[in-house]
């Protein structure tokens, strides 16, 4: 009889303390969504901040209709913002890559949207874009993007891609790649049957930015180039970015430990990136815009079918 009094009573405790366990973790994992709620929500207000706050520096120079591409033309509007600060005065270099300025970009310049690739679903749309952002990408210097783009083939699986180690000879699509274009401003980026074409029409996004990193010499910006170029067509796509994977990226992941590897001793590198992420965690686009290590170059939003370009003015 004690003995049974006493194994109800060590029964009891265990299932007491699996409870209060169970419930410890679920109010552990409430206050951690109600934190990084707090989070996306304060940056997303700075983020908006910094980009009406250069927007603001702008005065109209004129509007031009150009021939993009054969039988395509595109309206555009151009407002220059003044250089003010010694980190905007002292890099020299146009924020267009020539002078047609047909296109934006220079080396190592970031382009980056906080619009996801999937509007079309609402729920993962807004997440996406109000988390963690829609696309960053690096410029290497010959009017391309090094990026990594998680858009798998139909014959394989994400579990496929997530258990692969991503250090060792695969036939995966879903690596660090380089574009085939400088598809940022080009208004025929999508066709009509696209099944974004009702939220973005034919353009990649309806709004994105570029930012530089503050005094990068150009030996930092072709040894940011070159890491990410080094993982074209063979690193792959890391969609548990929550996770810091060696071997995986996703894509603001990829650009800051590129300038990581250029900014940061060796011994004081992580694979959560200690450049251009001033909270030392997940790489969002919102981090790598709110930087300190970074200011913002230009800003391209459309309305009623209208490229309006906000940039840098040129120094003569």
């Amino acid at each position: 009889m004690i003995l049974n009094a006493q194994f109800k009573r060590k029964k009891r405790r265990v299932k007491f303390n699996l409870k209060r366990t169970i419930k410890t973790i679920i109010l552990l994992i409430g206050m951690g969504i109600l934190y990084s709620l707090g989070v996306a929500i304060s940056e997303n207000i700075q983020a908006n901040r910094a980009i009406e706050a250069f927007k603001a520096r702008a005065l109209f120079e004129y509007e031009e209709t150009i021939m993009y591409s054969a039988g395509v033309e595109q309206t555009r509007r151009y407002y220059k913002v003044s250089r003010e600060t010694s980190y905007e005065l002292e890099d020299t270099r146009s924020v267009f890559y020539n002078d047609t300025r047909k296109y934006l970009g220079q080396k190592g310049d970031i382009f980056m949207t906080s619009e996801s690739p999937f509007p079309s679903n609402k729920p993962i749309h807004w997440f996406i874009s109000y988390y963690f952002g829609g696309h960053a990408a690096i410029n290497n210097g010959e009017n391309r993007f090094i990026e990594a783009v998680g858009f798998p083939d139909e014959d394989e699986t994400l579990l496929d891609i997530i258990m692969h180690p991503g250090n060792v000879p695969h036939d995966l699509s879903v690596t660090v790649n380089r574009s085939n274009t400088n598809y940022w401003l080009n208004p025929r980026y999508r066709t009509e049957t696209d099944r974004d074409f009702p939220y973005y029409g034919t353009r990649y996004r309806n709004h994105f930015v570029g930012v530089r990193v503050k005094g990068a010499t150009s030996d930092m910006i072709d040894g940011a180039v070159d890491y990410a170029r080094d993982k074209v067509d063979f690193n792959l796509y890391n969609f548990l970015f929550f996770l810091n994977m060696e071997y995986k990226y996703y894509c603001a992941d990829l650009v800051s430990r590129a300038y990581q590897s250029v900014m940061v001793e060796p011994e004081n590198q992580r694979l959560y990136s200690r450049s251009l992420n001033d909270d030392g965690f997940i790489t969002s686009i919102n981090d790598i815009l709110l930087s300190n290590e970074t200011y913002i170059t230009f800003y391209v939003e459309y309305i009623d079918e209208v490229a309006h370009i906000y940039y840098l003015e040129d120094i003569l």
